[in-house]
């Protein structure tokens, strides 16, 4: 079973692209707290495509929490210079639930 789940923070604010066939979609990155040292991080390079990139472009922006779940996708590539392989990982995200968001100040009580 391929399924990952992140609970972490964008790195930058996404921009909403348009594939050669007229799809929407999004790169991202989420910066994930390591559960042994919180004072360190993973960046894991996320896709969505659709609707759903749509909604993250329009409700995201650089520090907004969120739980993205997903699928993870192997490529790869041959490195012109060294003719070596070169192995790409991104997290395709099917859905994702926007938390907090450090640029919309909570109400006073």
């Amino acid at each position: 079973m391929n399924d990952i789940n992140l609970l972490g923070r964008l790195t930058n604010t996404p921009e909403l692209k348009k594939s050669a066939n007229g799809r929407d979609y999004t790169w991202f990155t989420v910066a994930v707290p390591r559960q042994d040292n919180r004072q360190e991080a993973d960046y894991i390079r996320c896709m969505a495509f659709d609707k759903l990139a749509a909604a993250i472009y329009k409700h995201c922006a650089k520090g907004r929490q969120v739980l993205c779940q997903g699928r993870l996708q192997v490529s790869t590539s041959i490195d012109e210079v060294t003719k070596q392989v070169k192995y790409h990982h991104t997290v395709v995200v099917s859905a994702t639930h926007f938390l907090h968001d450090p640029n919309v100040s909570s109400p006073s009580v």
